[in-house]
């Protein structure tokens, strides 16, 4: 256990004070988030948000970033930098089988009311390489109510694909995926599966060197009103659709005579 204890340390070090050259870095990634940040308040002025945020008061999110995360497990062993966790549970096994209190513990804060809804996960400047299907059981673990997560950010991580995962939550309206190994535009079709997904950010990816990138992601993705920070305007749309038709008919015709 003193070896785990120890990377729990380093890692509660790392939540509590990173480098200023991160932090510069995370506020400049966090500028270019805008609008779109599930941190910032709603407008005021409208009943209907109003209703909205009594009715499902929003937490903070829970904020993994700049941990030196590698695999999505090792969310187990790290509280977030911000942002209210899923009470971790009393006692922890290492690897060796034995069983012993879960330093976690002491550091969980509750939070300041029980109905808080957290439904954005920070995951970006991470080593993340894959978001395989242990990521359901992973959230459950963290989160209270995982089916509700509405932004994640998976940006300046190492991931070679778009993670399946992410199209079992439909409730997504925003996903960051830029700065990563991703090559495979067509990746992006699993996206297609979350009919509130609003805005995408691939750009700083292999696909990005894509010839059409834009028009082949917007037209894939119908719902998508930003893509890489960028506003996809009514003329945009019209041109992004009427391009992916032709795109795909051609590679239908060409996937026949194959």
């Amino acid at each position: 256990m003193e070896k785990k204890d120890a990377s729990l340390a380093r890692r509660s070090s790392l939540r509590r004070g990173n480098s200023s050259s991160a932090l510069d870095e995370q506020s400049a990634h966090n500028h270019q988030e805008g609008q779109m940040s599930p941190t910032r308040p709603l407008k005021t002025g409208s009943a209907s948000s109003a209703h909205t945020l009594m009715q499902n008061p929003q937490g903070p999110p829970l904020d993994y970033s700049f941990l030196e995360i590698k695999v999505i497990e090792e969310l187990r062993e790290v509280m977030p930098r911000s942002g209210f966790r899923k009470c971790p549970p009393d006692t922890i096994e290492d690897p060796t089988g034995l069983t012993g209190p879960n330093p976690l513990k002491e550091e969980w804060v509750k939070p300041p009311r029980d109905d808080l809804q957290t439904q954005a996960l920070k995951l970006g400047n991470n080593q993340l390489t894959a978001l395989p299907p242990v990521f359901h059981i992973i959230l459950r673990e963290v989160m209270d109510r995982p089916r509700h997560l509405s932004w994640i950010d998976l940006s300046f991580n190492m991931l070679e694909d778009v993670p399946q995962v992410l199209g079992s939550y439909p409730g997504l309206s925003v996903v960051y995926l830029h700065a990563n190994r991703i090559r495979k535009t067509g990746d992006a079709q699993v996206l297609a599966e979350l009919p509130q997904l609003r805005s995408l950010a691939l750009h700083g990816n292999p696909c990005e060197q894509t010839k059409n990138y834009r028009l082949i992601v917007a037209g894939m993705l119908g719902g998508l009103r930003s893509l890489d920070f960028c506003a996809i305007t009514l003329i945009d749309r019209e041109k992004a659709n009427a391009f992916y038709a032709g795109f795909t008919k051609a590679r239908s015709s060409r996937d026949s005579h194959d």
